[in-house]
């Protein structure tokens, strides 16, 4: 749904031109399901390097300097990254860090060893196009591991993540199974720490606070801090039913809930385009939301 992809500084270096700026413009970024991998950390410094190297021409440049803030608006930041000089280029290094952590794909204007983890440039004008082509929608089994594995990459790379379902509240058992796998990859699985607590919001039409800690110190893994918002809905204001998970990286809409379902029960999953996706951000602010709190913040960390 949402990938995280090495981009070659020496391929982008040449993305100025009129037709290459239009086309990588709109496939990377919010609601596109590819953010770029800052890797290594002065990879913004390497594509200008090679860049001005190959190119003098102004309105190049222009277009290289508006792709580039394209590119980082929603950059992944990995720490402690493979990176040896020795190495001799980019790719070299990029392959080791694939080891470490697998990116989605590493994209560069050659694959000459026709490796199955590098996407060759010329590659992303054929259809079908593996490890490229991201659909907006997925069916799932209504499972918890199945649930959690379509958007292991969003969590593995997120700073911060939001769980949204009016059901959370009530502290059902399809619920139980699936935050526990959505907690376990952000616990166990992630390249870096999450920069804030993680928030789960659900309708105030639920357990007392005194159950609703009781059931979720159970489930929430040994140091990671949820922070439960109950909410309810403002007279002629949004109703709180749709389910959601938001990143810093984007969101995606789940048809059916975020509760773990029976035997042969599917649900769908949409990737939020950048409208919808800011809007349901802004929704769920507790600077400025769209509901009114039906109960004060609740914060638990997992002991």
């Amino acid at each position: 749904m949402i990938y995280e992809y090495a981009l070659e500084p020496e391929m982008v270096a040449t993305w100025g031109t009129l037709h290459n700026s239009r086309f990588f413009i709109r496939e990377f970024g919010m609601g596109q399901g590819r953010i770029v991998s800052r890797y290594p950390k002065k990879w913004a410094k390497k594509v200008w390097e090679a860049f001005v190297e190959g190119s003098d021409n102004h309105n190049d440049r222009r277009r290289m300097v508006e792709l580039l803030v394209r590119l980082q608006e929603t950059m992944i930041v990995r720490e402690g990254c493979c990176w040896d000089d020795s190495n001799g280029n980019w790719l070299k290094n990029a392959l080791l860090e694939h080891t470490r952590y697998p990116f989605k794909a590493i994209l560069a204007k050659n694959n000459p060893e026709n490796r199955p983890e590098i996407l060759a440039e010329d590659a992303l004008s054929v259809s079908p196009c593996p490890g490229w082509d991201n659909p907006h929608g997925i069916t799932v089994k209504r499972k918890a591991h199945d649930m959690a594995a379509a958007v292991r990459r969003m969590l593995t790379c997120c700073r911060w993540v939001k769980f949204i379902d009016p059901y959370f509240s009530q502290c059902k058992h399809g619920h139980k199974q699936s935050i526990i796998a959505f907690l376990n990859i952000l616990k166990n699985e992630r390249p870096l720490e999450l920069s804030r607590t993680v928030e789960i919001h659900a309708s105030g039409d639920g357990a007392t606070i005194d159950y609703l800690k009781d059931f979720f110190e159970k489930i929430i893994p040994v140091g990671t801090q949820v922070t439960i918002y109950q909410w309810q809905e403002r007279l002629g204001g949004q109703r709180l039913h749709n389910r959601y998970i938001l990143t810093d990286l984007g969101g995606v809409s789940f048809s059916h809930g975020l509760d773990a379902g029976g035997d042969g029960e599917t649900d769908d999953i949409n990737r939020l385009d950048h409208e919808q996706y800011i809007y349901r951000c802004k929704e769920y602010d507790p600077a400025a939301p769209a509901f009114d709190e039906a109960s004060k913040p609740l914060t638990i960390t997992g002991r």
